[in-house]
């Protein structure tokens, strides 16, 4: 017998146990994510003789132009159970439930670019557009570096500068609308999981000229970065990339448009076929 429905309290172990099976490689951010964010409510589970064979996460969040989307989250299917059409069915049931709600879209950062054909299928188009850059201390000369600006990590204080940037950088697309709670629970993940929040600061003026959210790992990976030029982008990228860091190089994300999509997103009722969504810090 299958059927579709919320968890219980009861599965959540099974829950875990399926997604350690398909997501790994961090097994610290999934006791983070399952403390902090995990939802019953907010979760979908495909059963089959009582197995926990497939689901997928359902957070909300709100848009500046387009109003509240669901973000399909965590979608996985245990192996055994591939190809059975049981995602499928998820994602049907996950778009009544936005109809019922009134909500007109649903969002997505497909795993990999194979998947934008997967959920093309479903009516989700791609957007988000990301430019990607790779950098090394070889990109920058000690001449460069500019005295008008200090480096501090960030803290629950920095907030409204924060998002202040943000809007401001993500004006030209649909962004999502982050309260001081969303500010608060992404600075504390990254905190928690070996990451970071950097801020650029203007000493002239203490106005914020850039920030970057980053993974320290071998190349540091800088999720989401905004600034106000160029020459704020650089002197944060050589000030993350000092010599006293021992990474070699620095991968930094920004939203462009005209550059390579990374999300998805389906409109339920009267679709459009282009709208550029600035998705990004959703748990990826």
């Amino acid at each position: 017998m299958s059927k579709i429905s919320h968890p219980k309290k009861e599965n959540l172990s099974e829950i875990l146990n399926l997604w350690n099976i398909c997501f790994p490689d961090s097994p610290k951010f999934t006791k983070w994510y399952f403390k902090n964010i995990y939802s019953e409510k907010n979760t979908l589970i495909y059963t089959e003789n009582k197995i926990i064979c497939s689901m997928l996460q359902m957070p909300r969040f709100k848009l500046s132009e387009t109003g509240t989307a669901t973000y399909i989250y965590g979608a996985c299917t245990h192996p055994l159970h591939r190809k059975k059409g049981y995602m499928a069915y998820l994602l049907e049931e996950s778009f009544k439930i936005d109809l019922k709600k009134g909500i007109n879209q649903s969002i997505l950062i497909p795993e990999n670019e194979n998947l934008f054909k997967f959920y093309k299928k479903f009516g989700y188009i791609p957007t988000s557009p990301l430019a990607k850059e790779i950098l090394t201390k070889h990109n920058f000369t000690e001449k460069e570096e500019s005295k008008k600006y200090v480096l501090k990590t960030a803290n629950n204080n920095d907030i409204e500068n924060i998002n202040d940037l943000y809007e401001k950088f993500s004006k030209s697309s649909s962004f999502i609308l982050r309260t001081k709670e969303y500010w608060k629970t992404q600075i504390k993940m990254f905190k928690e999981l070996n990451g970071d929040v950097l801020c650029l600061y203007n000493k002239e003026n203490l106005s914020l000229a850039a920030y970057a959210f980053i993974w320290r790992e071998e190349t540091i990976q800088a999720q989401e970065i905004c600034f106000i030029s160029d020459e704020a982008k650089n002197e944060l990228c050589q000030k993350i990339l000092n010599p006293e860091n021992n990474s070699k190089k620095l991968e930094i994300s920004y939203y462009k448009n005209n550059s390579k999509n990374t999300a998805c997103v389906k409109f339920h009722v009267n679709p459009k076929k282009q709208l550029n969504l600035a998705i990004n810090l959703l748990f990826n």
